[in-house]
C-alpha cells in the first residue's frame, strides 16, 4: 500500500501582502519616496531660493522688474564711487587745497550715503529704468564715446585755483531799500577806481583791506582753492579760470549784482588717474557693468539738458499780481497791524535818552499828526509812506507791516494797549500815540481770528467784487511784491510750484485765482492781467536749470506704477 502526504494548501485568510516580508518592503518603499519628496522639496526650495535671491524683483516699474542681482551689482559700484570720491578728498586734504572742516563735511555727507546704499540705489535703479523710457521716447541716443568720454570725467579730478577776489557790493537805497542805477554806478565806479590802483602797482593786500566789502577782505580777499564748478558766482569764476596764473581779470559784474575784480596765485591743473580702470576691476565690478551705470547717468544728464533747453524757448507766459499772506502762528488773541514811527532825531533805539521837553519829541509828535490826517483823507498812502517816511529800517521793504502780536509779546506797553484796545475793526486808523521808540501812526489789520486763508477768502471776494486788485496787494500782500501792488511780473511754466502753476494758468484772463493755501509757507491769491508768447529771461532760465527738470521728472514719475519688495528696501525718493 502507497502512502502519499496530503498537499499543503494555503489558507484564504493572513497570507500574501499581509505578510511580515510583504509589509517590510512596503514600508521601507514608503520612507523611501517620503525622503525622495523630502530631498525634491528641500532642492526645489534651494533652487527657489537661489532664483529668488538673483532673479527675484527688488523692485518693480510698471511691467520691468528691477532684480536683486542688479540691485546688488549697482551697490557695488556706488559704494566703489564713494570709496573712490572719499580717497580723492582725504588726498586734497593733505596737499592743503581744502580744509580739514570742507574735508570732514564732505566725508561726513558720504558716510551718510554709504549708510543708506541699498535704498538709494534701487530709488536711483527705479529712476534709471523710467528715465530710459522716457529718453527713449524722446529720441536720445547715448552713443559709446559719450561713455568713454564720461568716464574720463570719472577718473579726472578737476582743476583747482587759488583765488582771490575784491569786492565792491551797491549800497541800497534809502527810499526803496534795495540798490538803484545810481547806487550800482557808484559802485561800479569804486570798482573800476581800485583796479586802475591795481594796473598802478599798489598791492592787491592793500586795495583789498580798504576797498572790498566782502567778509573776506579781513583775508586779503582770499577764497582759497576752488574748482570752476564751486558754486561761486559764475561771472567771476569764468573770468578767474580764463586768466594766467598771476593774473587779475577786469571788473566783473556778478549775478547777485556784486561788482568784483579776481586774481589766480596758483593753478592745480586737472589730472586723470591712470589707475581707474584697473581699481574698478580690483574691487571685482565687470567693466560692462560699470559702463552700464555710466550709461544711465548719461541718459539723465541729455535728458534733463532736452528738457531744459525745450523750456528755454519761447513759450506762453503770464503777466500777473499776487497777494500774499505768511503763515501765522499765535494765540487766539492776537492782532496784526501796520505802522509808521517818527522818532526823536529818527533814531528810534537812542529815543530813550532824549529828555521828554526836547524838541525833538515835539517835531516827531508833528509829523505823526499830520501824516494821520492825510491818512484819514486818504488810507491808500499808507504803504507808500511808511516806506519812505518811517523811522524803522524795516519799513522799507515791509510797508510798516508787523508780524503778529499777542498777550504774551514782549512789546512796549503803549503800543500794547493801543493795538489791544477794544473795538477795533480791520483798516481803522489808530490816532498818534507815544512810546519809547516815539509816535507811532498805527492801522489795525486784522484779528488773528481771522487767520490767513479765511481773510485771504475775503480779500477774493472784494477783488471779484470789483475791488482795485493792486491796491488790496500793496495794502494787504506781505511780500516784496506788495510795494509795486503786487507784481510778480510774467510767470513761465515751471517757474513756481505746481501748486501755484495751476492757479494761475487754470484762472482766465483778466480773472482773479481761487485762493492756494502751502502748508508752512502761507496764502496765495493772482490776477492774471495778460497771456503772451515770450522768450524766457536770464532769471527765468536760471530757475529751469535748477529745478525745472525735477518738476518735469516728478510729474512724469507720478503716472509710473512702482512696487518696491519690502526685503530689499522701502526708500523710493
Amino acid at each position: 500500500m502507497t502512502l502519499r502526504a496530503r498537499p499543503v494548501t494555503r489558507g484564504s485568510g493572513r497570507s500574501g501582502w499581509n505578510s511580515g516580508d510583504r509589509r517590510t518592503t512596503l514600508l521601507n518603499v514608503g520612507f523611501v519616496i517620503a525622503i525622495s519628496i523630502s530631498v525634491l522639496i528641500l532642492v526645489g526650495y534651494a533652487a527657489w531660493s537661489w532664483y529668488d535671491d538673483h532673479f527675484g524683483a527688488a523692485a518693480t516699474v510698471d511691467s520691468t522688474t528691477i532684480t536683486k542681482d542688479q540691485l546688488r551689482s549697482r551697490a557695488q559700484i556706488e559704494s566703489f564711487r564713494i570709496t573712490y570720491t572719499g580717497n580723492r578728498i582725504r588726498t586734497l586734504a593733505n596737499m592743503g587745497i581744502i580744509s580739514a572742516a570742507n574735508a570732514k563735511s564732505q566725508l561726513d555727507f558720504l558716510d551718510q550715503r554709504k549708510a543708506s546704499l541699498e535704498s538709494l540705489t534701487l530709488a536711483r535703479l527705479i529712476d534709471v529704468t523710467i528715465q530710459a523710457r522716457l529718453a527713449n521716447e524722446a529720441g536720445i541716443i547715448v552713443t559709446e564715446a559719450d561713455i568713454d568720454e564720461e568716464f574720463i570725467v570719472e577718473a579726472t579730478t578737476n582743476e583747482q585755483r587759488r583765488s582771490w577776489v575784491i569786492e565792491v557790493e551797491p549800497e541800497n537805497n534809502a527810499d526803496t531799500g534795495e540798490p538803484g542805477e545810481t547806487e550800482k554806478a557808484a559802485a561800479r565806479s569804486k570798482a573800476n577806481a581800485a583796479l586802475a590802483e591795481l594796473r598802478a602797482g599798489k598791492s592787491w593786500e592793500d586795495v583789498a583791506k580798504t576797498v572790498s566789502t566782502a567778509v573776506s577782505a579781513a583775508q586779503d580777499g582770499d577764497l582759497g582753492w576752488l574748482p570752476l564748478e564751486s558754486g561761486y558766482d559764475k561771472p567771476i569764476m569764468t573770468a578767474l579760470y580764463a586768466l594766467d596764473q598771476n593774473g587779475i581779470t577786469d571788473v566783473v559784474e556778478g549775478d547777485d549784482g556784486i561788482f568784483r575784480i579776481g586774481r589766480v596765485t596758483e593753478i592745480l591743473a586737472e589730472t586723470v588717474d591712470p589707475q581707474f580702470q584697473f581699481l574698478v576691476e580690483e574691487e571685482g565690478i565687470k567693466l560692462a557693468d560699470y559702463r552700464e551705470a555710466i550709461r544711465a547717468d548719461v541718459v539723465r544728464t541729455k535728458l534733463e539738458e532736452a528738457i531744459v533747453a525745450d523750456l528755454s524757448t519761447p513759450a506762453p507766459q503770464r503777466d500777473v499780481l499776487q497777494i500774499f499772506l505768511a503763515e501765522g502762528a499765535t494765540n487766539p488773541d492776537g492782532v496784526k497791524v501796520r505802522h509808521i514811527l517818527f522818532s526823536p532825531k529818527d533814531d528810534p533805539q537812542g529815543a530813550a535818552d532824549v529828555p521828554a521837553d526836547d524838541p525833538a519829541w515835539a517835531a516827531a509828535e508833528a509829523e505823526a499828526k499830520a501824516v494821520y490826517d492825510e491818512l484819514v483823507k486818504d488810507p491808500t498812502k499808507f504803504d507808500g509812506i511808511a516806506r519812505s517816511q518811517s523811522d524803522e529800517s524795516s519799513a522799507r521793504t515791509s510797508g510798516g507791516k508787523l508780524g503778529y502780536f499777542d498777550s504774551t509779546s514782549g512789546i512796549d506797553p503803549a503800543f500794547a494797549a493801543a493795538i489791544f484796545a477794544e473795538g477795533l475793526e480791520p483798516g481803522d486808523l489808530i490816532p498818534p500815540f507815544k512810546s519809547a521808540f516815539g509816535w507811532h501812526v498805527v492801522q489795525f489789520m486784522r484779528p488773528y481770528g481771522d487767520a490767513e486763508l479765511a481773510w485771504m477768502d475775503g480779500l477774493r471776494e472784494q477783488a471779484l467784487a470789483g475791488a482795485d486788485f493792486a491796491q488790496l496787494a500793496t495794502d494787504q500782500g506781505e511780500g516784496q511784491e506788495a510795494a509795486d501792488g503786487g507784481d510778480i511780473g510774467w510767470i513761465a511754466h515751471s517757474e513756481l510750484s505746481d501748486e501755484l502753476e495751476t492757479a494761475i494758468f487754470g484762472t482766465t484772463v483778466g480773472g482773479v485765482s481761487a485762493v492756494v493755501e502751502i502748508p508752512g509757507d502761507g496764502v496765495y491769491l493772482f490776477k492774471v492781467l495778460a497771456e503772451e508768447e515770450r522768450a524766457p529771461t536770464k532769471e527765468q532760465i536760471a530757475i529751469f536749470e535748477d529745478s525745472g527738470f525735477s518738476k518735469w521728472y516728478a510729474k512724469k514719475k507720478a503716472d509710473v506704477k512702482i512696487v518696491v519688495n519690502p526685503s530689499t528696501a522701502t526708500t523710493t525718493e
